[in-house]
């Protein structure tokens, strides 16, 4: 099946590992002109010089993946334990990253009548069960999506996320039976193909049927 993304371009932050560096290499494979961006290649999202640094790099493109986010396990069990310093840090590194990017990529997609913002959140933006600060965070990346679907509706730019469950990945964990980088990356593929038109304002869970929300 043509996917219809050869020479495509598409930015991906946080594509230097894990399901960043798989969805970087399904898109290649596929044909796209795809740029990173993580800390270890000196962009840290956190900082807004080196956002709009990047994004000055990787001009007009076509497909947005935010990826950069994670402190799942940052805090303390504990949410009386937990300072707001840490609510707040995962909130701007989750949330509002994808927000900064989004904001700034999208301008081109509209004026092109075409384009794909896909942003990874997790199951546990659309159930309890995670750290309420990491929930809040992927909560809100899934609810920003939806809203641009939206108000963008028919602009031919569409806005979906990723909702993984589980994931096995290479240094991170250890003898846990999970998906892989690559199953959530054939997801992120297809939403920013040209057959993924009618999906708009979805969020789709990757989980194996883990997750317990519909």
């Amino acid at each position: 099946m043509d996917l219809g993304l050869k020479d495509k371009k598409a930015l991906v932050t946080g594509g230097s590992h894990g399901i960043g560096l798989a969805i970087v290499q399904a898109l290649r494979e596929e044909g796209c002109k795809v740029g990173s961006i993580s800390r270890r290649e000196g962009c840290d999202v956190l900082r807004p010089a080196d956002i709009n640094k990047a994004l000055k790099e990787f001009s007009n493109i076509d497909i947005l993946v935010n990826n950069v986010g994670g402190g799942g396990r940052w805090g303390d069990e504990n949410p009386l334990a937990t300072e707001t310093t840490v609510w707040r840090e995962i909130y701007e590194k989750n949330a509002m990253v994808a927000v900064r990017f989004t904001i700034n990529s999208i301008p081109y997609m509209l004026k092109r009548g075409w384009g794909r913002v896909i942003t990874i959140a997790s199951i546990y933006g659309r159930e309890g069960g995670g750290r309420p600060w990491f929930n809040m965070a992927k909560a809100a990346e899934i609810s920003f999506m939806k809203t641009m679907a939206m108000h963008y509706k028919g602009s031919g730019v569409t806005f979906n996320s990723v909702a993984p469950g589980l994931i096995a990945i290479a240094n991170t964990t250890n003898e846990i039976e999970g998906g892989t980088p690559e199953e959530v990356a054939s997801v992120v593929v297809f939403l920013a193909s040209e057959k993924a038109n009618l999906v708009n304002g979805a969020c789709i869970a990757v989980d194996g049927g883990e997750g317990r929300s519909f």
